[in-house]
C-alpha cells in the first residue's frame, strides 16, 4: 500500500511555526507569565479578598494564543513574499529577454547579406565553400553577436538542412535533419521557438533556438533556415545571482509544466532534469525533495506584449529549517524608533485582530489593576488583619503581573508589527530592483539594435553614394525603415539621417515633415564622430520634436561607408519612453495576494540628481524633481536600500535602486555611463502622526502600583484614581469596588451630572461624572481610548451618609490604596472653600515624590449635594425622563 507523502500538505502554522526561530523570545515570555497566573490564581482562590484572577489566567491563555499565531502568520507572510518574489522575477525577467529574441530572428531573417549569401548559394552550391563569402558572411555574423551577446551561434541552413555558415567553428553538424527545419519553412507564426536536444547542437542537452526561414530577394521562395542559438544557462546564471545572495538559502529553479527543472541556481540540492511538482494557485506549500523539506512556491510568468514564452514557470523553494530567517525585521534597524514608533502608530497596514492584541492586552492589565485595587480597599475597609500582609504580597504580585503582562504584549505586539512594516519594505526594494532591471535590459537591446541597423548594407550603400535625391531610392530606404519598426514596437520612429544631419527617410509617417530637415540635437555631432561599429549614442533624457515635443532618449549610431568605414550618416531610433517606461513601472509596482495593485503605490524612474524621468504617480510628471533625502539617490551601481519617509502628508516605505547596466549596457568598458535608479513608494497611513502623541501614550496612574508602607499610627489609608490628569482620593471606607462601564446605561435627558445608571448588588445606581465640575478635560484621555492605546474608564461604588446613599463616580484610571501620614492632610484653604467646591482636604507631596504633586481628597457630601442624588433616586430619574 502506498503511503501518503504528509509533508507535502503541510500548512498549518503550528508545524511551519517549529521553524521560526524569532518566536522563541516571545515563546518563553509569554510561557513565563503563564507559570506565574497559574500559581497566583491558586494563591488567589485560597486567599479570596477579590484576589480570585481565574477569569483574567483565561484571557491571557487566549490572547497568548492569538499572539504567537498572528506572530507566526506574519513571518510565514513575509517568507512566502520573499519566495513568490524571486519566482515571479525569475520567470518575468527571462520571458522579457525572449521577447526581444522572437524579434531578433524576424529581422535577421531578412537581412540582406543573409539573404543574398543563401540566394546565391542556391542558384551556385559550390559558393557555400567559398572562402570569400564566409569570411564575408562569417564577418557579418561576428558583428551581430558582437552587439546581440545573448547569443553563442548563428547557423545558416539551406532548405535540405545542409548547413551553409556558422559562428562557431568548433560546432561538429554539417547537415541537420531536425524537426525544426520543415517548420520553419512553413510556419504561419513569426518565429520558431525550440528548447530540446538537437543534432544542430549535440553536445549541448537542451538549447534554445530561434528559427525562422530566409526568403529570395522576390519573396517567392524559401532559400534558407536562419537559427538564432541563445546563450540559455549564461542567460539564466544571471538571473539567479541578481536573486540569491551568498548568505540566502533560497534555490532558484526553472521548471517545464511538467516539473522537469531545465535551470537551477543550485545543481547540487537541484540538478537540472529531476522533477519536482509545481505548487499550484500562486500557493506557497511545503514540498519534499531528496529526504528534505522545503517550502515552495511556483509562479507562471506574466505575458509580455502578448508574448508569453514557452510555458515555463518560475519556482523557489528554500530548506524548511532556513525558510524563515528573512522574516526577521532586518529591514528596520537603521529607523529610529521615534519615528517608527509613530509611523506604527497610524499605519494601516494591520487588520483588526492585530490592532485587537493590545487593547485586550490592556483590558486584561485593567481587570489585573481593579482586582488588586479592590483587594486593597477590602483590606483597609474590613481593617483585616487575617492574612493582610501575605494577601498585601499577593495584590503586589498580582499588580507587577498586570504591568508585566502589558508590557510584553506591548513589546510583541511591536513586534509584530515591526515584522508587517518590514516586509512592505523588502518588497519595495525588491520591486525596485526588478523596475531598473527591467529598464536596463529594455535600453540594452535598444542600444544593440541602433548598432546592428546602422549595418545595414543598403543604407550604407545609399548614405555613401551622390543618389539621395533619387525618389525610389528614398522609398525604399523608407519601406526597410518600416519593416523594422513593425518588428520592433517600442520605437515610435526610426530616423535615417545624412553626413549634414539632414533627414533622408523616416518609419514613421507623421513625421514626414521632417524629411530633408537637419535634425537639431546635439547628440547628432557626437552620433557622426563615434570611433567604430561598436560605439552608439544617446541623447539626454530631454524634449525632442522628434517625439513630439515630449521627452524620451534617442539611441543612434554611425552608418559607415562600405570603401573606408568613415561615417557616412547615421541611424536614430526614437523609443517610445512614455508608453515604455510606464509599462515597466506598472509591472514592478507592489501586488496584493489578489494581484490587483497594493492602492496608493507608486513608482519613479529618476536620474541620480532626483530628476524624474518617468512616474505612475500623475503628479510626479517627467522633467520634475523628487523631492527625497539624498540617501536614496546616493547609491553604488547594483546598489539598493529601503527607508520610511513621510510623503504628502503619509508615511510611505520607499525602496531605491541604482542601475547597473546589463551585459556590455553601461559596463566599465561602456563610454554611456549615465545614472539611473527606480523608486519604489508604498503608503504605510492615511496621515502623520501627530507631534508628540507617542509620548503622551503611557500618563500619571496608567500603570498601577501597590503601596509597601507598612501600618503606623499616625498613617491613615486613602484609595486614589484620576480623572483627567487629576490627581483624587477618597477613605476606603466609603469605596465599595470598582467597576467597568461596560455596563453602565446612560440616561436620556438627564442633568449634565449624571452619565447613567448600572446594576450592583442588583440594585440599580446613578453613576456620577463631576469632571465638568473639575474642569478635567478629558480630550486626550477620550483620543487615547478610541485609538485603543489606554484603559477604559472605571466606575467607583461608592456609599456614604446617613441613611446609606449608593451611586457610581466615573473616573478615568485607578491609581494606588496607600498610606498616608496624618500629618500631611491639610483642610481646603479659605480662598477655596466657596461653598460650590467638591474638595473635602489636601495632601502635601512628600519629600521622597519628584513630581511634587498634590493630592485633593474629595468630599461625598458635596458630591451628593451637588448631584442632587440625595433627593433624587434612579427610579425618580427614569420616571422623569418617561414624563
Amino acid at each position: 500500500m502506498r503511503r501518503r507523502n504528509k509533508s507535502s500538505t503541510k500548512t498549518d502554522l503550528n508545524y511551519l511555526a517549529r521553524f521560526m526561530g524569532a518566536l522563541a523570545p516571545d515563546k518563553k515570555r509569554l510561557n513565563e507569565i503563564q507559570a506565574v497566573y497559574d500559581n497566583l490564581t491558586l494563591l488567589g482562590q485560597l486567599l479570596g479578598a477579590g484576589t480570585d484572577i481565574t477569569g483574567m489566567r483565561r484571557d491571557f491563555q487566549a490572547l497568548a494564543s492569538v499572539l504567537l499565531e498572528q506572530l507566526a502568520q506574519e513571518h510565514y507572510k513575509k517568507a512566502t513574499l520573499n519566495l513568490s518574489s524571486c519566482a515571479r522575477v525569475a520567470i518575468d525577467v527571462l520571458i522579457r529577454n525572449l521577447f526581444e529574441r522572437t524579434a531578433d530572428i524576424g529581422f535577421l531573417a531578412t537581412d540582406g547579406e543573409v539573404c543574398a549569401f543563401a540566394e546565391a548559394v542556391e542558384a551556385d552550391p559550390a559558393l557555400a565553400r567559398d572562402a570569400a563569402w564566409q569570411a564575408r558572411i562569417g564577418s557579418h555574423f561576428a558583428e551581430y553577436v558582437a552587439k546581440y551577446s545573448v547569443y553563442h551561434n548563428i547557423i545558416l541552413l539551406s532548405p535540405q538542412g545542409e548547413v551553409l555558415a556558422q559562428l562557431d567553428g568548433a560546432n561538429p553538424v554539417t547537415q541537420s535533419h531536425d524537426p525544426l527545419l520543415a517548420e520553419a519553412l512553413t510556419t504561419e507564426a513569426a518565429y520558431v521557438e525550440v528548447f530540446r536536444s538537437t543534432d544542430l547542437l549535440s553536445d549541448e542537452p537542451s538549447p534554445l533556438i530561434y528559427a525562422y526561414r530566409v526568403m529570395s530577394k522576390d519573396g517567392s521562395r524559401p532559400v534558407g533556415v536562419l537559427c538564432l542559438c541563445f546563450r540559455f544557462a549564461d542567460e539564466c546564471q544571471r538571473i539567479f545571482d541578481s536573486l540569491v545572495s551568498e548568505d540566502d538559502w533560497s534555490v532558484v529553479t526553472l521548471i517545464a509544466p511538467d516539473g522537469r527543472i531545465i535551470a537551477s541556481s543550485d545543481p547540487y540540492q537541484f540538478p537540472v532534469d529531476a522533477r519536482v511538482e509545481p505548487v499550484p494557485d500562486n500557493a506557497c506549500r511545503i514540498l519534499r525533495f531528496a529526504g528534505r523539506e522545503y517550502l515552495a512556491t511556483t509562479r507562471a510568468a506574466t505575458p509580455y506584449q502578448g508574448y508569453a514564452g514557452p510555458g515555463w514557470l518560475g519556482q523557489v523553494m528554500a530548506p524548511l529549517n532556513h525558510a524563515f530567517e528573512m522574516a526577521e525585521a532586518l529591514e528596520l534597524e537603521g529607523i529610529p524608533e521615534d519615528f517608527l514608533a509613530s509611523v506604527l502608530d497610524v499605519a494601516t497596514l494591520f487588520s483588526q485582530s492585530l490592532r485587537d492584541i493590545p487593547l485586550k492586552a490592556t483590558s486584561i492589565q485593567q481587570e489585573l489593576n481593579r482586582s488588586v485595587w479592590n483587594g486593597n480597599i477590602w483590606l483597609a475597609r474590613e481593617n483585616n488583619t487575617h492574612n493582610a500582609e501575605f494577601a498585601k504580597v499577593l495584590l503586589r504580585e498580582i499588580g507587577a503581573t498586570g504591568l508585566h503582562t502589558r508590557r510584553v504584549f506591548s513589546e510583541s505586539t511591536s513586534n509584530l508589527y515591526k515584522t508587517v512594516v518590514s516586509s512592505v519594505l523588502f518588497d519595495c526594494g525588491t520591486q525596485a530592483a526588478l523596475a531598473i532591471d527591467i529598464m536596463d535590459r529594455n535600453l540594452y537591446e535598444r542600444a544593440n539594435d541602433c548598432r546592428w541597423w546602422a549595418l545595414t548594407r543598403e543604407f550604407r550603400e545609399a548614405l555613401g553614394s551622390a543618389s539621395l535625391q533619387d525618389e525610389a531610392l528614398r522609398q525604399r530606404l523608407t519601406r526597410i525603415l518600416r519593416q523594422i519598426n513593425d518588428l520592433y514596437t517600442v520605437y515610435t520612429n526610426l530616423i535615417l539621417f545624412d553626413q549634414s544631419g539632414r533627414v533622408v527617410a523616416v518609419s514613421n509617417p507623421a513625421y514626414n515633415d521632417q524629411l530633408g530637415k537637419p535634425v537639431n540635437e546635439n547628440w547628432v555631432r557626437s552620433c557622426l564622430g563615434l570611433r567604430d561599429g561598436q560605439n552608439y549614442c544617446v541623447s539626454d533624457f530631454v524634449a525632442s520634436d522628434l517625439y513630439a515635443g515630449e521627452a524620451t532618449y534617442v539611441f543612434s549610431a554611425a552608418v559607415r561607408g562600405i570603401d573606408d568605414g568613415e561615417p557616412v550618416g547615421g541611424i536614430a531610433i526614437v523609443f517610445d519612453a512614455t508608453t515604455q517606461f510606464k509599462a515597466m513601472l506598472n509591472d514592478a509596482l507592489p501586488r496584493q495576494e489578489d494581484g490587483s495593485v497594493v492602492p496608493g503605490a507608486f513608482a519613479v524612474f529618476t536620474e541620480a540628481d532626483g530628476w524624474i524621468i518617468a512616474s505612475t504617480q500623475p503628479d510626479l510628471a517627467s522633467g520634475g524633481r523628487l523631492n527625497l533625502s539624498p540617501a536614496f539617490f546616493a547609491l553604488a551601481q547594483g546598489e539598493s536600500t529601503a527607508n520610511i519617509v513621510a510623503h504628502e502628508g503619509r508615511y510611505y516605505a520607499v525602496g531605491s535602486c541604482k542601475g547597473s547596466g546589463y551585459r556590455e549596457y553601461k559596463s566599465a568598458g561602456d563610454s554611456y555611463q549615465q545614472e539611473v535608479l527606480a523608486l519604489i513608494f508604498t503608503p504605510l497611513s492615511e496621515r502623520l502622526a501627530e507631534a508628540g502623541r507617542i509620548t503622551q501614550r503611557e500618563t500619571a496612574g496608567s500603570e498601577y502600583r501597590v503601596s509597601q508602607q507598612s501600618r503606623k499610627a499616625d498613617l491613615c489609608d486613602i484609595a486614589t484614581f484620576y480623572i483627567g490628569h487629576q490627581w483624587f482620593g477618597l477613605p476606603p471606607e466609603v469605596v465599595l469596588a470598582a467597576v467597568d462601564t461596560e455596563r453602565l446605561t446612560p440616561v436620556p435627558g438627564s442633568c449634565e451630572w449624571i452619565a447613567g445608571c448600572l446594576m450592583f448588588d442588583d440594585q440599580a445606581l446613578p453613576v456620577v461624572d463631576i469632571s465638568p465640575a473639575l474642569s478635567a478635560k478629558r480630550q486626550g484621555g477620550e483620543r487615547r481610548q478610541r485609538d485603543g492605546m489606554l484603559d477604559r474608564r472605571q466606575v467607583l461604588v461608592l456609599q456614604a451618609g446617613t441613611p446609606p446613599t449608593r451611586f457610581g463616580l466615573i473616573v478615568d484610571t485607578l491609581g494606588e490604596v496607600t498610606s498616608i501620614e496624618a500629618q500631611r492632610i491639610e483642610p481646603v484653604p479659605a480662598l477655596l472653600a466657596d461653598g460650590q467646591s467638591l474638595v473635602d482636604s489636601l495632601v502635601k507631596p512628600g519629600v521622597e515624590e519628584r513630581e511634587r504633586r498634590i493630592l485633593i481628597i474629595l468630599s461625598l457630601t458635596k458630591i451628593l449635594e451637588r448631584s442632587s442624588l440625595r433627593k433624587l433616586s434612579v427610579t425618580d430619574m427614569l420616571i422623569r425622563e418617561a414624563a
